[in-house]
């Protein structure tokens, strides 16, 4: 006994100093290279393939592992057959003519592109991006560059896998992959697995193009899923290094949905990755809560009884079963040049209109409603946010006000741009300290002093607009203009210097003229 405690000692300190080791993958796994990996993610985020198209490369490695692991079972090699059926089975979603046949187009395009081509009896990957039909990749050898350790091949866990093909949020992908890169390592000497590392959540944003609030939103989203188990790491370890995790390597998706709705015996353990879709036919409208009770139609959101024609009107707060006689009333139709009838004085935060979303103050007096019962936390940051998916569910729902309760009671704060929060503060800043006044503390700083429109050229104003764009979204001017007018980024380098020696020259009108 006395031995085992040693050797169980020795052990946790071992972990403690060189990291936590697992003899195997439970499930099997895929070995794909870190250059694939990063390969495949910066076609999705440099826009080239799209979210859908992504989870189908990661359906053709699924596949291919299928055959493989089938071909060393079997004695008698048999040619393996790959259907759009079985692709489609894997990513999820519906199985007509019209899917099918949107989901063969993916594959074309990808087959095109030269990053996967499925065919009848063979799948084949690109191994580098020298074999990717593209004009310019610059800016994946730059990121490929501050990818510790990138001619490695990562060990996939197979669940992890068809996880990543069902399809997850951009964040979330993005975050497993760069922490599959950095934390799972496998040592063919010993035959072990490392599935520990840590990551800084700049170092994500930087190399994966992901907002900061997108990487820890996602990070809380694995570990409540249960992929990642972070360790206890002091303050000093994570300034310097990052967030020191675990990647629970023997993790299937519908443990953690199974765990929040059925006892430990009946969990599904051995079935497939593939997560759940819990959305999917929903609707958007706010459901009965102990916390926020709710009475009415939901279909019509509208807080009153359900009256009949015969005058018998049910009160659904009772149950549903009572029922009691009202006087008949007549209702007479309203003649269109009579007036509407106004919206109500307060804002309730059970039946949100589109008018509490567009005035600040109905806005902020729903958030403290949305306190009071639980809905949403108090403070500032929150307070932040709350306004920010309010701007998020104007600019993209035509619901806007069954978007917004959606988005407040699932708390997508994940779904938040730089540009919904940035309209978000300037309206709380204005309703606190009054209207700000305009400025040009936004226009790009090679504009200089003084220089209007009228005195720029075409394609002046165009780098000026790339420029501007580039600043709010927080990527290379140099890829808008690529996307935009197909500029190599050795025109768009003389066409900006053009523009710095015009502006400089508009600004020193005597500097080109040296006294005499």
């Amino acid at each position: 006994m006395a031995g085992h405690n040693a050797v169980a000692q020795s052990r946790r300190s071992h972990e403690t100093q060189y990291g936590t080791w697992e003899e195997g993958i439970e499930g099997s796994f895929r070995s794909i290279s870190a250059h694939q990996l990063c390969m495949a993610w910066w076609l999705h985020v440099d826009g080239h393939i799209t979210r859908k198209q992504l989870r189908v490369y990661f359906a053709a490695h699924e596949m291919a592992e299928r055959r493989r692991a089938a071909s060393a079972s079997m004695r008698n090699k048999t040619r393996p057959l790959y259907t759009i059926e079985e692709v489609a089975d894997i990513i999820g979603g519906r199985g007509t003519k019209s899917a099918l046949a949107e989901l063969r187009a993916d594959v074309r395009q990808l087959k095109a592109l030269g990053l996967v081509a499925i065919e009848s009896h063979e799948i084949g990957f690109a191994s580098s991006i020298k074999q990717i039909d593209i004009e310019d990749a610059s800016s994946f050898g730059a990121m490929y560059e501050r990818v510790p350790n990138g001619r490695r091949t990562v060990p996939v866990p197979r669940r992890t896998l068809r996880a990543l093909a069902a399809g997850l949020s951009r964040g979330v992908t993005g975050v497993m992959l760069a922490t599959l890169i950095r934390s799972l390592f496998w040592h063919k000497s010993s035959g072990t697995y490392r599935v520990d590392g840590r990551t800084k959540g700049s170092w994500i944003t930087e190399v994966f193009g992901i907002s900061r609030r997108a990487v820890t939103d996602a990070r809380a989203t694995l570990i409540e899923l249960g992929w990642l188990e972070p360790c206890e790491t002091p303050q000093w370890a994570l300034n310097r290094w990052g967030a020191h995790d675990k990647i629970n390597t023997d993790w299937c998706p519908g443990d953690a949905t199974q765990a929040k709705t059925t006892s430990n015996d009946n969990q599904q353990t051995g079935k497939s990755a593939s997560p759940r879709s819990e959305f999917s036919g929903g609707s958007a409208s706010p459901n009965l809560t102990d916390s926020l009770p709710l009475k009415g139609n939901q279909e019509t959101r509208r807080l009153r009884h359900a009256r009949s024609r015969s005058g018998v009107e049910t009160d659904p707060s009772e149950g549903g079963g009572s029922a009691r006689v009202v006087k008949q009333r007549h209702y007479k139709r309203r003649s269109s040049k009579q007036p509407r009838k106004r919206s109500r004085a307060k804002p309730n935060i059970r039946d949100i209109q589109s008018i509490d979303l567009a005035s600040i103050d109905r806005l902020l007096d729903l958030h403290g409603q949305a306190t009071k019962f639980g809905l949403w936390p108090a403070g500032e940051a929150a307070r932040l946010d709350f306004v920010a998916l309010a701007e998020r569910a104007r600019a993209r729902g035509r619901r806007a006000g069954a978007m917004f309760y959606w988005l407040l009671r699932e708390r997508k704060t994940v779904f938040i741009t730089q540009h919904d929060e940035d309209r978000a503060a300037r309206r709380i800043k204005a309703h606190l300290h009054g209207p700000l006044r305009e400025t040009r503390s936004e226009d790009p700083p090679s504009q200089g002093h003084g220089a209007r429109s009228e005195d720029l050229g075409r394609d002046e104003l165009f780098v000026v607009a790339c420029v501007r764009v580039a600043k709010q979204q927080r990527i290379d001017p140099a890829d808008i203009a690529r996307k935009a007018k197909g500029w190599t980024r050795q025109v768009w380098d003389e066409a900006y210097d053009a523009f710095q020696r015009a502006q400089f020259e508009r600004q020193n009108p005597m500097a080109g003229n040296p006294a005499t």
